[in-house]
């Protein structure tokens, strides 16, 4: 918000919440008259209209990453599971529900 030059113009009328269910449920239920949330978690509640999106431009990438952890006991299905993540399948659910295709 302060790259879009907005902070000082909404950050005296912000309710804070604890994570972006919380923020979620206060505009599902009329607590609040908008938030700001992630696109993919907009998009997964039918009481919600996403009214704007802030442009990828004016921030960092939001990256969740992945990885199978050294110590597991389930090294080949979690290294299994990685390899879906990554398939065309797996992709399309990710478009599915508001993220970015990993395909070039």
């Amino acid at each position: 918000m302060t790259n879009l030059k907005l902070w000082d113009l909404i950050e005296p009328k912000f309710v804070r919440a604890q994570d972006v269910t919380q923020v979620l449920n206060y505009v599902e239920t009329g607590n609040v008259d908008a938030g700001i949330v992630y696109q993919s978690d907009a998009l997964g509640s039918t009481k919600v209209k996403v009214v704007a999106v802030v442009p990828a431009s004016s921030h960092s990438p939001i990256v969740y990453p992945a990885a199978v952890i050294s110590a597991t006991k389930n090294k080949q299905l979690a290294e299994d599971f990685l390899k879906y993540l990554q398939s065309s399948d797996a992709q399309q659910v990710f478009v599915k529900y508001g993220f970015k295709s990993l395909a070039k």
